[in-house]
């Protein structure tokens, strides 16, 4: 018994001691995984397509590492520039990721990668305490992690109309008096308020189109794709399953399915016509339509509120009364003021300048409203009771809160696609996206209408979903 005793007993300690040597290489394991992950998400939020945006993400990914438990949590680790890596695509081969200084191009660097294996100093070594009497080459174990991350979604509405000017910046000259001299983005005016599904710079009949939410960019995606069940989740959040366009054709079909209309009433914290789910498609934490008489707050801003839009100016294209040539050249004799509908419940009307400003067009004072919408017997004239700083939408006398689900703030501005348009003929065509315009909802939506007020362009890198996990 004694003799067999001791011959257990060496091979009960020899797995004992593996046990405990393995045991450390899982535990720093762990820990260099869970140092990665915390990484790779703390880095992918600054990858905005700028060369100063990847220089934040390497400090980022460095702080969250100096803050990770390591070494059985007592000690953050020391992650240096040879760990971390950035590519165009989660999945791009080991020759495509780039330090943050190498990379080709930032725009398109929109995922990080960091691999531990790739540190100085090194991270997984872990000394054996027992391996080591079986073998020199065991007194030293290695290990490692990586993890990959980015953003997987972009918050632009499945949505597309056509631009109506492929010009970024034009001048429009009201001749007032005074004079204004109002900037136009790629043909529209900042405060106005669009009918989303009521426009066509080409020709009378409405244009515009569903964005494929799911399939690959610069392809003719499947039926499935654009199916309401596929698209309608998708125009409840404003949000689709890209990390970015990048200048790449997308596929669109025609004509955008307006039936969905309900599906945008979600920002409005109505879900009773629609598949929305609060939690993935919240509203507004400020649910007021604006202008319907209902709804109007004592001292309404205008003193002509009537439709929630801009109404139709008629004629060989499907603009609205505000797009008409300024007076004197070409416009109407009479237009009545009610036919603009709210204006600047969201943006103000900007002034131009060329170049353009650094931050943003400088906004028009209240006080320029006649110049810039004339109309007959009289323009529309805004009110005292408009505010002097910001507008009507975070002004509390203009604002109800949404019941029973917990708002978003500026959940009601949709993101939406502008085309080069015309668009080749055919239900579904891959086209051109020239900017994204941001449109905020000035009422629900109904059948055959949907208002945005026109707020400017937004940079597609700062609509990015948020950043995920996705090796």
């Amino acid at each position: 018994m004694l003799i067999m005793f001791t011959i257990m007993l060496i091979v009960v300690l020899g797995f004992i001691g593996l046990a405990l040597d393995v045991g450390q290489v899982i535990g720093r394991k762990t820990e260099l995984q869970n140092l990665a992950d915390n990484a790779a998400l703390a880095a992918a939020p600054e990858l905005v397509g700028t060369a100063g945006g990847l220089a934040n993400a390497v400090a980022q990914a460095k702080s969250a590492a100096g803050q990770s438990l390591y070494k059985r949590r007592t000690q953050g680790a020391p992650l240096s520039d040879d760990s971390i890596r950035f590519a165009s695509a989660p999945d791009a081969p080991a020759s495509a990721w780039h330090a943050a200084g190498a990379v080709p191009d930032p725009a398109k660097a929109l995922f990080v990668r960091i691999d531990t294996r790739a540190n100085l100093p090194a991270l997984g070594k872990v000394a054996t305490a027992f391996l080591g009497a079986w073998s020199p080459t065991l007194r030293t174990l290695d290990t490692g992690a990586r993890a990959v991350a980015g953003r997987s979604s972009v918050r632009i509405t499945p949505l597309a109309i056509c631009a109506l000017s492929t010009d970024p910046a034009s001048l429009r000259t009201n001749p007032g008096p005074p004079e204004q001299k109002e900037a136009l983005e790629f043909g529209f005016r900042r405060g106005v308020a669009y009918n989303l599904f009521k426009l066509n710079p080409h020709g009378p009949d409405a244009e515009h189109f569903l964005l494929n939410p799911l399939g690959p960019l610069g392809a003719i995606g499947a039926s499935q794709q654009i199916s309401d069940t596929s698209v309608e989740p998708f125009i409840c959040s404003g949000a689709m399953l890209h990390a970015s366009l990048g200048g790449q054709r997308i596929h669109v079909h025609r004509p955008f399915p307006s039936h969905l209309w309900p599906s945008f009433n979600a920002r409005f914290n109505d879900y009773a016509a629609n598949r929305c789910n609060p939690v993935s498609a919240p509203p507004d934490t400020n649910i007021r339509p604006f202008p319907f008489p209902a709804s109007l707050p004592p001292g309404w801003w205008m003193n002509v509120p009537s439709s929630s839009h801009a109404l139709a100016s008629g004629g060989a294209t499907l603009l609205t009364v505000a797009d008409l040539p300024p007076p004197g050249a070409g416009q109407p004799a009479s237009i009545p003021p009610a036919s603009y509908g709210p204006l600047w419940s969201f943006a103000k009307a900007v002034r131009y300048a060329n170049p353009k400003p650094e931050g943003d067009y400088v906004a028009f004072p209240n006080t320029v409203w006649s110049s810039l919408y004339p109309g007959l017997p009289t323009a529309p004239a805004m009110k005292a009771t408009y505010p002097v700083i910001g507008t009507p939408y975070a002004l509390p006398a203009f604002q109800t809160a949404p019941a029973g689900n917990a708002g978003v703030a500026e959940r009601r501005v949709l993101h939406v696609a502008l085309l080069a348009c015309p668009v080749p003929a055919g239900s579904d065509v891959l086209v051109e996206v020239l900017a994204i315009g941001r449109f905020f909802m000035t009422a629900p939506a109904a059948p055959d209408m949907l208002s945005g007020e026109f707020a400017g362009v937004a940079s597609e890198l700062t609509l990015g979903g948020p950043a995920e996990l996705l090796q």
